[in-house]
């Protein structure tokens, strides 16, 4: 029988419809639960129960660029029925420490798109003044099958960030 956790309450483990088809037995499903419950704090529903990792576990990612002069793109108009909509995702990403000070030379421009839900708005950072400067990698991406092969008769554990690919 499941318990409501933290996180995870009976409302959200509902909504994640995990046997739908039937396909796990009692005793699997109920095992699912327990490693979700025991888990729960690495589920985010929303954004203030996203986490990040500390600072001191990663270098900053530093890109390479070619010479240029810092750029300075005015916005592009944000129309006043979402104003409101866009100043709480800008709100919350600051406080989730998704957008943090700066005092940059740059400034590029952003705008929002609608969601595939069809209401919830996303703002989208225009960063082609950023791509025409960098440096490209040369390095080719590894060959899958080199990659598959290191893990044969291996377990594998994986990370999948459902809620935000690219915060």
């Amino acid at each position: 029988m499941f318990t409501p956790g933290i996180r995870l309450t009976q409302e959200r483990l509902d909504a994640l419809k995990l046997n739908s088809d039937g396909f796990l037995l009692p005793d699997e499903l109920t095992l699912l639960h327990h490693v979700l419950k025991t888990n729960e704090l690495y589920f985010a529903w929303d954004e203030s129960e996203k986490g990040k990792f500390k600072d001191s576990y990663f270098d900053p990612v530093i890109i390479p660029t070619i010479e240029h002069i810092p750029w300075q793109q005015k916005n592009i108009p944000i129309p006043p029925g979402i104003l409101e909509d866009v100043i709480k995702i800008i709100r919350d990403k600051i406080s989730t420490g998704v957008y943090e000070p700066s005092s940059s030379s740059y400034r590029s421009r952003i705008f929002c798109v609608i969601k595939k839900d069809g209401k919830s708005l996303r703002i989208v950072h225009d960063l082609q003044p950023q791509d025409a400067v960098t440096i490209r990698d040369a390095g080719v991406p590894p060959h899958i099958l080199e990659i598959v092969e290191e893990f044969a008769g291996r377990s594998i554990y994986s990370l999948l960030d459902l809620f935000v690919g690219y915060d």
